[in-house]
């Protein structure tokens, strides 16, 4: 018997074939938090990204890949050159700790790149609705899971 869903180590992406932009960690970035598998939105200059500090963002334009040479535990410095993935694919999530999550349910993003679920009643008012949990979680502690990512399509799911 197979299991659900295998995450891979030190790999964002799961399953599928996300587009790959290369990015630079914007001025106004937070190094510390510049880590893989992190989403990020636009900073001052094209091209250029940055952490949302407080969350529910709308404009979410993907999540930071591991570079070739690093693990996913490093973090880029402001100025540094990353691939960030987008659009529809199967990939790793840090969910916030103690959301109570099932597969299905809608995911948005939190503060500082990780994802919550989305509140019942809310959407649009917390953020794009930018994946879908594939494993369920309720532990006390951040924690990655395996979940369905569109960053392709967030203003639409956000307007509903």
């Amino acid at each position: 018997m197979t299991t659900w869903i295998q995450k891979p180590a030190n790999q964002i992406v799961i399953d599928g074939d996300p587009l790959r932009l290369e990015v630079t960690i914007g001025a106004n970035a937070t190094a510390a938090k510049m880590l893989p598998g992190r989403f990020v939105i636009h900073d001052a200059d094209d091209g250029d990204v940055k952490e949302d500090a407080a969350g529910k963002a709308l404009n979410v334009l993907g999540q930071l890949d591991v570079a070739p040479d690093k693990l996913e535990s490093d973090a880029y410095a402001v100025g540094d050159r990353a691939i960030l993935l987008t659009g529809v694919y199967i990939g790793k999530v840090l969910l916030l700790a103690n959301e109570n999550v099932a597969p299905g349910d809608r995911l948005v993003l939190a503060a500082d790149g990780k994802v919550a679920k989305l509140a019942v009643g809310a959407a649009g008012a917390t953020g794009a609705v930018i994946a879908v949990a594939l494993e369920s979680s309720n532990v006390a502690e951040d924690t990655e899971i395996a979940a369905l990512i569109n960053t392709a399509g967030y203003h639409s799911i956000a307007a509903a």
